[in-house]
């Protein structure tokens, strides 16, 4: 083993200290209900026919193996310990990924780890919930998509992005930004078909579990607590608009007559923004292919499926604080070239997110305090900045390549 390699082992070693807490605290997230869901699963009840599910199928594979423990704590440490290996392999293929991209591009030492130490930084202001909740899981797995696209695994890559998408559905929209790179690039039927070949699983499962209905859990929901639209009615509420800091089994919400009067619009503006933002990356992958066949640089990529990412969280009627997870790993790529406002508005907005939750209130009908609020403000709107950063960066891509 290198000495480059002994360090490198090393700077993983203690990028996961600050997790190791995690594995024993007494803050328990979400994982009481996968244990729940583990227990049915194991019991031979039937998932989305004979309870109701939230999340798409692949998400059951994570709960399989721990469930399979005499206890919750065995199921608790398991559940956490697979998310912290896919980690360690995430911040290993960072570092693979750093001297490949130094190498290719004049920069200094330090830049081969500019992607680890971003990621790992970021990760770390989401310590909190990052082992309990299967968004590390979708992410990280999303990640290794951009990864194995950017060094031409275009099958390998397909097949990650199905793969995460049927943990948690938002990797879908950058599966849409990959597949049009690799029609670009004339690679398009292997990354479809490791794509198609990755959801022949929940293909044969549609005889058995109508997994499809896990659409419906999310289908009735209002103005989650932490989304752009509730925290402007929150801090309103703190000069006389009517609002309610209302608990459901499994989120919160604002509720009130502002809430429901805005619900209706902030569902339109979440397709239309999702979707715009969708099209502009879709275009600027398009447009900027013209140049020459290798020409969709990593961090180009990541910031194109950084866009549809951002968007879905500023203008999504349902954003919970682990969302964040979502945006560290495009935005570690992205960090090795380009411009620097949208990796700062990134960062910037996944900082923030630890300073509003936990917070005192929040699980109480009284909600969180007006300084509270303030902060969650901010980060919505940073979110906002990052889409327009990202949208315009991604635009003038379009206009420099007609």
């Amino acid at each position: 083993m290198t000495a480059l390699r002994r360090r490198d082992i090393a700077l993983v070693a203690v990028s996961i200290l600050p997790f190791a807490y995690t594995l024993f605290d007494t803050s328990d997230g979400d994982v009481p209900l996968y244990h729940h869901y583990a227990t049915l699963l194991w019991g031979g009840a039937v998932p989305y026919k004979d309870w109701l599910f939230e999340y798409p199928p692949y998400a059951l594979v994570w709960l399989a193996t721990p469930g399979l423990l005499p206890d919750y704590a065995a199921f608790r440490a398991v559940f956490s310990l697979q998310i912290l290996a896919l980690d360690v392999v995430a911040k290993l293929a960072l570092l693979k990924e750093g001297n490949r991209l130094a190498s290719a591009l004049p920069a200094s030492p330090w830049s081969r780890l500019t992607p680890f130490l971003v990621f790992s930084t970021l990760g770390v202001f989401q310590s909190y919930f990052y082992l309990k909740r299967f968004d590390a899981i979708a992410a990280g797995l999303t990640l290794f998509a951009l990864i194995a696209f950017a060094r031409g695994r275009w099958a390998t890559a397909g097949a990650l992005v199905s793969v995460a998408t049927g943990t948690k559905l938002y990797p879908g929209l950058v599966a849409l930004v990959l597949l049009c790179a690799a029609w670009r690039r004339g690679n398009a039927k292997r990354f479809a078909a490791g794509a198609a070949a990755a959801l022949i699983p929940i293909a044969l499962l549609s005889v058995f579990a109508p997994w499809w209905r896990f659409v419906s859990f999310h289908a009735g929901r209002g103005l989650q607590v932490e989304s752009t639209y509730a925290s402007i009615i929150w801090l309103g509420h703190f000069f006389g608009v009517n609002a309610v800091w209302a608990s459901h089994p499994t989120w919160l919400e604002v509720d009130g007559a502002a809430a429901r009067a805005v619900l209706p619009v902030a569902r339109f503006l979440f397709a239309s923004v999702t979707l715009g933002a969708l099209a502009t990356s879709v275009a600027a992958v398009w447009r900027r292919k013209k140049m020459r066949p290798g020409d969709v640089s990593s961090a180009f990529l990541a910031r194109a499926a950084l866009l549809p990412i951002a968007a879905f969280m500023a203008s999504g009627i349902v954003l919970s604080p682990q969302f964040a997870v979502w945006a560290i790993g495009p935005t570690a790529i992205a960090a090795t070239r380009g411009r620097r406002a949208p990796v700062a508005a990134a960062a910037v907005a996944v900082v923030l997110t630890t300073l509003v939750f936990p917070a005192p209130g929040y699980f109480t009908p009284e909600g969180i305090s007006l300084a509270r609020t303030l902060i969650l403000v901010a980060r919505n709107f940073t979110l906002v900045a990052l889409v327009v950063l990202l949208a315009r960066e991604l635009l003038s891509e379009c206009s420099a390549n007609p």
